[in-house]
């Protein structure tokens, strides 16, 4: 709740007191992990009959291994630093003060470098981090498919780029106006507004505070209401996921997705096999001429699919299109991988940034936010993250083609009875199941097939050969 509060509407002088409060609680977070008694208990739920016992047994046994690698006042001091990097990193972005973004961000560097030589053990440091949002995955493991995917996006980028539709024309388009039709957007493929809320930020996100109680937010562009709609979308398929874990079992261990993978591959199968296709916008278009009278009256569902599904090699991550996307996760990869091994100064980082997407897009960030200053995630101090993106670009396509083969081609799906069937067969295959299955397992299970790109690779063939002739 603290971090919720964070990130809508704290205000800035409550940074440093914000900062100490969330320490306080990391630190009796780590004192509990590390309390003896429970640990013959332990042993004993994690050789239970019961899946989800013994889930939670051995999910609390690693997690108290890791608190025992890592001293409680790392944990704190983490946590305070981490406070005080994203109050800074907030402030600094939109003036693109580099300097006092490094400024903050060198000290939570070499403390996130401590924490992973703590948890390695005397193995990889990045693993270590890696191991928190998607155990058992190492860079060894990631850094091929990454290279792969690359090797195969690269000529789709060079053929696509430029091809599409042109920006929605029109606008301002109203803030409140954009939130509600990102709310109706959310709830109409099943988020349940009873046990949740949307709000507004600056960088979305979402939050299971509970059960009952899961936030997501978006961000508002007057310029360009697309941003605000794929941003919910993404949001709400963390948060469709986040409602779908049993509710008997949301206070357990267990009662959370396996890895921040299979979290994304809902995030991403919704908004980009759903909320790119024209079956989804033929359902909100009448929304859409309501909520903006003037600027979407005369809008087409094809005026959004093509504008969505423009090919183009741009700066942002968040805004990228599906071909370029995983462009920027590489880059991200590989740096992260740098700062945290040593190999990457903090102070070398925007250029180092800069000079990897001239690489990759063939472009440079025309300034510091459009740069290595665009994402949080650095200035939490949250590395080891954001191949878990690439992760679920790649299971949500094998989600897709699931789908597909066993309740119907996703566009006839929403033209003929909406979203109900595609969230009821994630309910059923992904959601319902919680962690009591590793993310490899759980995936194999609901697709048929082990990790692929070759799904991805036909779905972004299929969706933006169809718009390759527009101009």
């Amino acid at each position: 709740m603290l971090e919720w509060d964070r990130e809508t509407i704290m205000p800035p002088g409550a940074a440093e007191a914000r900062g100490a409060q969330l320490a306080t609680l990391a630190a009796l977070r780590h004192r509990h992990l590390l309390d003896e008694g429970p640990a013959e208990a332990l042993d004993v739920i994690a050789g239970s009959d019961d899946p989800w016992k013994a889930a939670s047994g051995r999910i609390a046994r690693r997690e108290r291994e890791n608190a025992r690698r890592v001293p409680e006042e790392l944990v704190r001091a983490l946590a305070e630093q981490s406070s005080r990097s994203v109050a800074t990193w907030g402030a600094a972005r939109p003036a693109g003060d580099v300097q006092a973004w490094l400024g903050e961000l060198g000290p939570l560097v070499e403390l996130t470098r401590e924490q992973a030589d703590a948890l390695a053990d005397g193995g990889d440091p990045y693993d270590a981090l890696i191991d928190i949002y998607e155990p058992g995955t190492t860079y060894a493991a990631l850094e091929p498919v990454l290279s792969a995917l690359a090797e195969r996006v690269g000529p789709l980028v060079d053929e696509l780029a430029g091809r599409g539709g042109g920006a929605l024309s029109g606008g301002p388009w109203d803030d409140e106006a954009q939130m509600d039709v990102a709310r109706q957007v959310v709830v109409d493929i099943g988020f349940d507004e009873h046990r949740g809320l949307v709000g507004r930020t600056a960088h979305p996100v979402t939050m299971g505070l509970g059960a009952g109680d899961t936030r997501l937010s978006t961000r508002v562009d007057p310029h360009d209401p697309l941003s605000c709609i794929m941003a919910a979308l993404h949001e709400g398929g963390h948060a469709l996921y986040d409602q779908g874990i049993p509710m008997e079992h949301r206070r357990t261990l267990a009662g959370d997705a396996p890895s921040l993978g299979a979290h994304e591959s809902q995030s991403r199968f919704w908004e980009n096999h759903v909320g790119r296709t024209p079956e989804f916008w033929a359902r909100l278009s009448p929304s859409m001429a309501t909520a903006f009278p003037g600027a979407a009256a005369t809008l087409r569902p094809d005026d959004y699919v093509r504008a969505l599904n423009r090919v183009e090699r741009q700066p942002i991550r968040v805004e990228s299109d599906e071909v370029t996307y995983d462009l920027h996760i590489v880059l991200r990869t590989r740096l992260e991988r740098q700062i945290i091994t040593g190999e990457l100064a903090v102070p070398d980082l925007p250029a180092a940034f800069n000079e990897g997407l001239e690489e990759l897009l063939g472009i440079t960030p025309a300034t510091p936010a459009e740069g290595a200053m665009q994402d949080i995630h650095w200035a939490a101090g949250i590395f080891g993250y954001f191949p878990t993106y690439t992760l679920g670009n790649l299971y949500a396509a094998q989600l897709a083609d699931a789908i597909a083969a066993e309740v119907g081609p996703i566009g006839a799906v929403l033209t003929e009875e909406g979203p109900a069937p595609l969230l009821a067969f994630l309910r059923e295959r992904v959601h319902r199941h919680g962690r009591v299955m590793d993310t490899a397992e759980l995936m194999r299970s609901a697709t048929g097939s082990g990790l692929s790109a070759d799904p991805f690779i036909a779905h972004l063939r299929r969706t933006y050969s169809s718009t390759s002739s527009v101009s």
